[in-house]
């Protein structure tokens, strides 16, 4: 049960190193790609940090360029029309104009409309209808231009110098205002957001967007920006398609990597567990054979004190059966032979305790010059009469051989074959004792 505790307490701790790892691994993994992940989220803010920037340029430029050509458009106009103002105002002081001939000047030079108030406050114009004066006034200036969008006109209201005469002449707009509508922001502004990259872009007045003090304003989304350009804000949104898309692939990539460390992971846990498993077996079958040896040697301990023990009172009847038979000329032959079978019995006894020494006591070679063939010789002649009597032929063909060993245990090695092939051979036959040197 020690072990097995053990063993148990072992695999518990490997158990939870081997997860300890996987865990550190994953989280690796998992920082590794948010950091990945932040990355392009900051690559692609500088990038539409950088298109915001150079939009803003670009629109803000437009923008003051568009004012200054509006303005000298403006200027352009009224003063054409101030020269055209100035010729009517000689032909009208030569001769009065009428309202027919009023269309007629204004359909030849391309006016929509002329007005005319003289000093005594009559009025000729042409269409009629067309003015009404009261909705303009003349300031400090000689002149006023104004510009009505939705009846595409400019009008020109003059004061003539030196009398109180006031001439208002009118010009189409409509293809100035194509102008300055193709030359606009308007179509600035459509024509950057049909580019690549941008989704959509917008002039927006600034009081009424929610901003920061920042020049440039993160909102809800990555891809939006707020560029303030005076009293408006340029309102921008970058594409976020390929942020999106490399987003993506980072997750991909991440969820494939995953499963192929949870794979691994649980491939090398069941690696581990059966390579657990079989240590803790083969400690299992170590601490059986332990258990075994520790008995052998209790056992061995406890054979060899009793062998002592009986070896003792066997040598002092042996002495005695020895006297005994020494000092036995005068018994009967029934008793001699009492005294024979006990001096067997007691032999018999004393090469069972001699052998229970030793196998209870560890081998010990004396390694001393050994000459084999005379020590085989020797046993060989020994047992050669009890061969001779079960009728067992025996022959020994000896070489002359030497070495190093021990010559008590190779005579016992010796008598126990001899002794074995007498066993076996019970009804006559023969063995044949050879010693010889292989090549």
């Amino acid at each position: 049960m020690i072990t097995s505790g053990a063993g148990l307490n072992g695999r518990s701790v490997l158990w939870k190193a081997n997860l300890s790892v996987f865990v550190l691994l994953f989280g690796l993994i998992l920082g590794y790609f948010s950091w990945q992940v932040a990355q392009s989220r900051q690559a692609f803010e500088e990038h539409v940090n950088e298109h915001a920037q150079l939009v803003a340029e670009v629109v803000a430029t437009n923008v003051r360029a568009a004012g200054h050509s509006q303005q000298v458009v403006e200027q352009i106009v009224s003063d054409f029309l101030i020269n055209i103002a100035r010729f009517i105002a000689y032909l009208d002081q030569v001769e009065p104009f009428s309202s027919e001939e009023l269309a007629a000047y204004a359909q030849e030079n391309g006016l929509q409309g002329v007005w005319i108030r003289h000093t005594d406050q009559t009025v000729v114009m042409s269409p009629q209808g067309w003015f009404d004066q009261p909705l303009f006034q003349v300031g400090q200036d000689d002149h006023v231009l104004i510009h009505r969008q939705k009846r595409h006109e400019y009008i020109l209201l003059w004061k003539v110098p030196g009398d109180q005469r006031l001439i208002a002449v009118s010009l189409p707009a409509k293809s100035i205002e194509q102008l300055q509508e193709q030359m606009g922001v308007k179509q600035l502004l459509a024509a950057l957001s049909r580019l690549a990259g941008i989704d959509s872009l917008r002039l927006e007045p600034t009081a009424s967007v929610t901003r920061n003090n920042e020049l440039f304003t993160s909102q809800a989304v990555a891809g939006e920006r707020q560029i303030i350009l005076g009293k408006q804000t340029l309102l921008l949104a970058v594409e976020s398609t390929s942020l999106n898309k490399r987003i993506s692939g980072l997750w991909r990539e991440f969820y494939i990597f995953s499963g192929l460390l949870i794979v691994a992971g649980l491939a090398l846990s069941w690696l581990l567990y059966r390579y657990q498993n079989r240590h803790v077996d083969d400690l299992w079958q170590l601490h059986q054979q332990l258990a075994v040896q520790r008995e052998d040697a209790s056992l061995g301990r406890a054979a060899a004190t009793i062998s002592h023990e009986i070896r003792n009172p066997l040598n002092a009847i042996s002495m005695g059966l020895q006297r005994l038979q020494m000092e036995s000329s005068g018994l009967e032959g029934e008793h001699q032979q009492l005294l024979v079978a006990m001096s067997d019995a007691v032999k018999r006894t004393n090469e069972i305790v001699h052998g229970l020494q030793r196998y209870a006591l560890p081998l010990q070679p004396k390694m001393r010059p050994v000459t084999l063939n005379e020590l085989v010789a020797r046993i060989v002649d020994l047992y050669r009469p009890q061969f001779e009597m079960q009728g067992v032929h025996l022959t020994c063909q000896l070489q002359p051989v030497s070495c190093l060993g021990d010559g008590g245990l190779l005579g016992q090695l010796v008598e126990n074959l001899l002794k074995n092939a007498l066993e076996a051979q019970t009804r006559g036959g023969f063995v044949r004792v050879g010693l010889m040197v292989e090549q």
